[in-house]
């Protein structure tokens, strides 16, 4: 399976766009740390771009959120949070407008973090119970960091909104504490399943490797009902598969492959790089597992799900 002149190009311009977005997301968060003007126009045109892709090329920048070897977490995450929240949104049927909307909330949703000293961002250890109270804080003070921007409208109140309930239960447990229960908007809704997923399969200060994806998947099926909304979390599943993208499996065929492409119709069945075959001999080549013989079976079938760290895999070789 080769890549065409045309999709080759696409791709390389999403990896341009993707890392002028996380440049624009350090850029925004030092603006609204030092109380600068911040431009959401410039924001909304990335968003757009990326938006645009979703609808071309989602499994491909599926995969650059997958790739957790990149520097500086908080900004990788924004945008990260944002591709998710988008290729989530399209699922849900929301429309190119919606999905803009979407995506600059969802890339403005951490912004109380700057209001955080850097050494407890930093901080390599376990946080006390008085620094994680202070962690807390981030979601509140989100919302005083997007209202104090210099032109409010609806986008920029919805974004506070965003940021004030990403850390909400479904249940309205979670943080920060409120005095009732009330619907989350379902932006919210969208950009906390996100925003669960990017941070347990990142690495961080505190921890040297990030969860792999299918486990993670794993600990957001156990908080389905009383953290996270079903109905949301089964389009979420519908959207990475049962296999992620940067799970490593094992084949019937003794290969050794990294998922890097779902697969709509069959969420079992993913496409697989194989990066090694039955006697290790190092391999690098894609496999579609949706793929029958003449007699109707299936050709190959993943029979076991591997920790890629403990293998010090590579994804960005693959993936990109």
């Amino acid at each position: 399976m080769k890549e065409s002149s045309g999709q080759e190009q696409l791709r390389r311009t999403i990896k341009k766009t993707y890392f002028n977005a996380v440049s624009l997301s350090k850029g925004v968060m030092d603006k609204i740390r030092t109380k600068e003007t911040v431009s959401v126009k410039k924001t909304r045109r990335i968003v757009q771009s990326l938006v645009d892709f979703i609808s071309e090329e989602e499994q491909f920048l599926l995969g650059m959120t997958a790739i957790k070897t990149y520097d500086e977490y908080t900004y990788h995450h924004s945008v990260n949070v944002s591709i998710l929240a988008l290729a989530l949104g399209q699922r849900l049927g929301l429309s190119k407008k919606e999905l803009t909307e979407l995506g600059i909330v969802a890339f403005f949703h951490d912004s109380g973090k700057v209001e955080l000293p850097s050494e407890l961002l930093n901080k390599s250890g376990a946080f006390t119970d008085e620094e994680f109270a202070m962690v807390k804080k981030h979601a509140a003070f989100g919302v005083k960091a997007l209202l104090n921007l210099k032109d409010i409208d609806p986008l920029v109140i919805r974004s506070a909104i965003g940021a004030f309930e990403h850390h909400l239960n479904c249940d309205c447990s979670g943080y920060p504490r409120v005095k009732m229960s009330f619907a989350l908007d379902i932006f919210s809704e969208i950009i906390s399943i996100a925003d669960r997923y990017d941070a347990m399969t990142s690495a961080r200060v505190y921890r040297r490797k990030g969860l792999p994806p299918d486990t993670a998947l794993t600990i957001l099926l156990k908080d389905s009902g009383s953290k996270i909304g079903p109905v949301m979390l089964n389009f979420f599943i519908m959207m990475v598969g049962i296999f992620p993208i940067g799970t490593l499996v094992f084949l019937d065929s003794r290969e050794l492959g990294l998922v890097c492409e779902g697969n709509p119709q069959f969420i079992d069945r993913p496409k697989v790089r194989i990066i090694a075959n039955g006697d290790g001999l190092k391999k690098n080549y894609l496999v579609d597992l949706s793929e029958r013989t003449s007699d109707g079976q299936f050709k190959k079938s993943i029979t076991k799900r591997l920790d890629p760290n403990m293998y010090e895999i590579n994804l960005a070789e693959y993936l990109l």
